[in-house]
């Protein structure tokens, strides 16, 4: 019923790779009716700037070419490597004056790598007793960039509605395509560069960190063939992946902060790995012998897709698109 129709993009931006999905949600269900994957030049650099950036824009707009696109309003996903997050206690009080309060109080405070936060924020729990304070999760990142950010994408010729966190995206998705209930859950999201990882408590985020971990340090010897399929894994050997697990465990034990660390390695802590680089149907075994935690695949696209597009996807499909499918279902619950 073309009534009910609604169409909407969500993109990410990883260290290289340019995502985009558009998605419409019908009277009964959420189809993938686009998906672009394109490498990109290096994009990123550690000081939270974007380079690059004639180049980039060139690139996308040949990726979006000939492509009927049904909007061009696009919620982006935003990574943990440009945001930085962080959990204060403030005393209670309501929402429209918490705002205030953590712009005149806790940004002094806060040892940020940039001077011109634009934050989001979500309380934590509830305050039981009067005079008790309230936990409230804070959301950084650095206003200049996101505004380049926004100017680059329009340049692209998309218009940017929203400017999101990865993780929230991340957890949107895996709300939405997962039937299990994950109370504990950690998203970890790979890219040829890092990893980014995100804490969950019962669907609020409790904060993530972003960990500098480089496929190509682990190529051991193999050099990375090129490939047609952008989202195909660099590290596929059996002695890489593994030689990557081994570095990705190290880092998950001296990453900051450790109060993060400790909770990210309890018990209880359900790992989703989701992402690209890496063949995960190799390392997801290989790590579930080295940690006690459990590990789980992040969920594919597959069921979003119908028969004619399942047959020319790529085979490495799988949850490469985690965080624009986040993004573009808040597009279509949002309308």
């Amino acid at each position: 019923m073309p009534l009910f129709r609604r169409y909407a993009l969500g993109m990410e931006l990883s260290d290289s790779l340019f995502k985009l999905v558009e998605i419409r949600k019908g009277f009964r269900r959420v189809r993938l009716t686009q998906a672009v994957t394109h490498p990109l030049l290096p994009a990123w650099t550690g000081k939270r700037e974007l380079v690059e950036q004639e180049e980039m824009i060139y690139s996308i707009r040949d990726a979006l070419a000939g492509r009927p696109l049904h909007t061009r309003r696009v919620h982006v996903s935003l990574g943990n490597r440009h945001v930085v997050t962080g959990i204060w206690k403030i005393p209670e009080m309501r929402m429209a004056r918490m705002r205030r309060w953590i712009e005149k109080k806790v940004f002094p405070e806060w040892d940020l790598p940039f001077d011109d936060p634009i934050f989001d924020f979500e309380p934590l729990g509830h305050v039981w007793q009067d005079g008790d304070q309230q936990e409230v999760v804070v959301a950084a990142t650095s206003r200049a960039y996101a505004e380049e950010l926004v100017d680059l994408i329009r340049w692209c010729g998309l218009e940017p509605v929203s400017l999101g966190l990865s993780s929230m995206n991340l957890y949107r998705w895996v709300d939405f395509a997962d039937d299990s209930t994950l109370n504990h859950l950690a998203v970890l999201h790979l890219s040829r560069m890092g990893v980014e990882v995100s804490l969950f408590y019962q669907g609020v985020l409790q904060g993530g960190f972003y960990l500098s971990l480089s496929l190509q340090d682990h190529l051991n010897g193999h050099p990375a063939r090129p490939d047609m399929d952008p989202l195909a894994p660099v590290l596929t050997e059996t002695s890489q992946v593994e030689s990557y697990g081994e570095a990705l465990i190290e880092k998950l034990k001296e990453a900051e902060p450790e109060w993060l660390v400790r909770e990210l390695w309890k018990p209880s802590r359900v790992w989703m790995v989701s992402g690209e680089g890496v063949d995960l149907s190799t390392l997801i075994p290989f790590l579930q012998t080295r940690v006690a935690v459990t590990i789980r695949q992040g969920p594919g696209a597959d069921a979003l897709l119908n028969e004619k597009h399942l047959l020319h996807s790529s085979r490495w499909l799988g949850n490469a698109l985690s965080a624009p499918l986040g993004a573009a279902l808040k597009g279509v619950a949002s309308r």
